[in-house]
């Protein structure tokens, strides 16, 4: 019952983040759940399936709702029943919103990732005074900076090719999340990025009019990098 109400907690956060996602790009208030048309920011509603505006068809927002419905079992899987699950949930939600404006316009909006990182970070610090964990908070800041410095890092050697600065500002929140669970966990968000990204190049190069010096959003690869990586914490606790 448990993982179940998680899967369909993950499905609700995966509509709410397509109209943040929307929204934030046509620089709209920020209203979830109004079924907001990714292409021309039209409140279409969800009733409809094509935008009664732009005539553009409901497809990939039933892919949002499965991934992040998946993503939300292992979550949950990975933080038991506990506090834990609000900062997570809020983690979830936000880089799902993120994730779909890097695919939409090459752009991490700040007003989603420098605004709305603070909450779940400081609501994670919240939650774990219950669980008595502030030595695992402090780790977890200790990582979002580190992952900061390499982003920052990787960001000044490709001098902003293929790895922009929104990418930069992103993995401080990635960092925060994964380094929760340890140093491992991050490492492995890491490898899980660098894995993900590759393949999505190759898959843009194969079935898509990308060449090999087209620019790809590196975003969505991070954000499911350190998915996969507090999966991989899920999976190890059943």
């Amino acid at each position: 019952m448990f993982l179940t109400i998680s899967a369909l907690v993950g499905a609700l956060l995966g509509l709410i983040s397509h109209d943040l996602a929307s929204q934030a790009l046509h620089e709209l208030e920020l209203r979830p759940l109004r079924g907001s048309c990714p292409r021309c920011g039209h409140d279409r509603g969800w009733a409809r399936l094509v935008c009664p505006k732009c005539d553009r068809s409901i497809g990939r927002e039933w892919a949002v709702v499965a991934l992040t419905a998946t993503a939300a079992v292992f979550f949950a899987l990975a933080v038991d029943v506990s506090w834990l699950l609000l900062p997570y949930g809020g983690f979830l939600l936000l880089t799902a919103a993120l994730g779909l404006t890097d695919v939409d316009a090459m752009r991490i909006v700040d007003r989603l990732n420098i605004r709305g990182s603070l909450f779940p970070i400081i609501l994670l610090g919240l939650s774990v005074l219950p669980e008595g964990s502030i030595a695992d908070y402090w780790r977890a800041l200790a990582g979002g900076g580190i992952y900061f410095a390499g982003a920052f890092l990787l960001f000044v050697v490709a001098r902003g090719q293929g790895f922009g600065a929104g990418d930069v500002k992103l993995a401080p929140l990635l960092g925060v999340f994964t380094a929760y669970f340890g140093w491992t966990t991050l490492g492995r968000a890491v490898v899980a990025t660098a894995i993900i990204g590759g393949v999505m190049a190759v898959v843009a190069l194969i079935f898509s009019e990308a060449k090999r010096d087209t620019e790809l959003p590196y975003g969505p690869a991070m954000i499911l990098g350190a998915w996969v990586a507090v999966a991989i914490v899920g999976i190890s606790a059943i």
